[in-house]
């Protein structure tokens, strides 16, 4: 029988799945359970995985934020990784077979970066808060001159040439108060807005499995070789028939 006297070959093909339709059962659960065994072997890995969310707020010190630089800091804690999902965040992983190791380690890992970055930043809170008092000090002597200035002018007891001295340095000293004032409100607002650092979360947990992923990998690659399977088969009944005849 040719090809031009079988005008429903799908039909044909549909018919022949169904009839053989136990195929698809058989191939695609083979295939799942061989994927998820493959899968655990090559993706097998550490039993249980510790993660920490570290907050490093106004913390922008590369020593401090930059990944690699927080991993050389442990070099005896096996199996940590270190990475920066978003700016101002720092996640920490550490992957053992022993939850007690992993959660001692990564406890061990997250308290000492903590406070390394609680350090620095109280350091530069004292530095700024210090910074900040000298220029209210500055500031102070500076409105003294302004306001002693000021009534020399309004007295009336200088002559021209003084009063265009004192006028100079009324003028000058304003000028100066006007610019410490505006640093010191750029101080205080920095202050005040201040974020510090802080661990936001610490788990430890069993290692993740990847189970439901490797099987419905498994489900679409036994349903492709079965539909791929029937195919050929039916070719090959089809042709012997053919040559047969």
């Amino acid at each position: 029988m040719t090809a031009e006297k079988r005008p429903f070959v799908l039909y044909e093909y549909l018919r022949f799945f169904w009839q053989r339709k136990w195929w698809f059962l058989v191939v695609p659960l083979a295939t799942i359970v061989l994927t998820v065994i493959a899968g655990r072997l090559l993706l097998q890995g550490e039993k249980y995985t510790g993660k920490a969310v570290v907050f490093t707020g106004s913390i922008d010190v590369k020593e401090l934020t930059d990944p690699k630089n927080i991993e050389a800091k442990f070099p005896d804690v096996k199996n940590l990784d270190v990475v920066v999902p978003e700016e101002q965040y720092v996640q920490i992983t550490v992957k053992g077979d022993d939850e007690q190791d992993v959660s001692r380690e990564l406890k061990l890992v997250v308290s000492e970066y903590s406070q390394g970055l609680k350090r620095h930043s109280q350091e530069r809170i004292d530095v700024t808060t210090k910074y900040l008092h000298a220029l209210e000090e500055r500031e102070r002597a500076l409105q003294q001159k302004v306001d002693y200035y000021s009534e020399q002018i309004q007295s009336g007891r200088l002559n021209p040439e003084q009063l265009h001295d004192i006028s100079d340095l009324l003028v000058e000293s304003e000028n100066n108060l006007t610019e410490v004032m505006e640093r010191v409100n750029r101080i205080r607002g920095n202050l005040v807005f201040y974020e510090k650092p802080a661990v936001l979360s610490e788990t430890v947990a069993k290692s993740k499995t990847y189970t439901g992923q490797l099987m419905a990998v498994g489900l679409v690659l036994g349903l492709f070789l079965t539909v791929v399977w029937l195919v050929l088969w039916k070719y090959i009944l089809d042709a012997r028939r053919y040559y047969s005849s």
